[in-house]
């Protein structure tokens, strides 16, 4: 009897297991790119107005924030699926189009914002202002081809 429950408790979690890797729901997809461009705007807002000098630079709170924008640079690209450019969202089909052009950009993107929390690490706003310009064009790049 033992065996049995154990086999149908291996099933049962087999199951979950497998429904957990099927495609998304396309609002899925949807709501998990814009969730990650919202935590990205979140720490990158705040690291552009230290730069411009609408807020005092603050070297621990501007690496922290370009630590997380490395780590939030990766996620994104997984959230763009077939089938989800729609009415809900400002990604244009331009990306289903050209996937490796758009697909290059997220990977300038990622090496953009590794490279700007390298600089961070430094402390100097003089080292760290290339790095964010060059994070910025990569944003711009994408928005001004795949985005409405």
């Amino acid at each position: 009897m033992k065996k049995l429950a154990v086999l149908g408790l291996t099933a049962a979690l087999a199951g979950i297991s497998s429904a957990a890797l099927a495609a998304p729901k396309p609002f899925e997809a949807i709501e998990y790119r814009q969730g990650i461009f919202k935590a990205v705007k979140w720490n990158f807002g705040p690291m552009g107005d230290m730069m411009k000098g609408k807020t005092e630079f603050n070297a621990e709170e501007f690496k922290s924030r370009a630590d997380n924008l490395a780590a939030l640079s990766k996620m994104p690209l997984e959230g763009f699926v077939a089938g989800t450019y729609s009415s809900k969202t400002a990604a244009l089909p331009a990306i289903e189009d050209d996937w490796e052009t758009f697909a290059k950009g997220m990977e300038s993107f990622q090496t953009a914002s590794a490279a700007l929390a390298e600089a961070a690490k430094t402390g100097d706003k003089g080292e760290i202002g290339p790095a964010f310009m060059q994070v910025a064009k990569t944003c711009k790049g994408c928005h001004d081809q795949f985005k409405d």
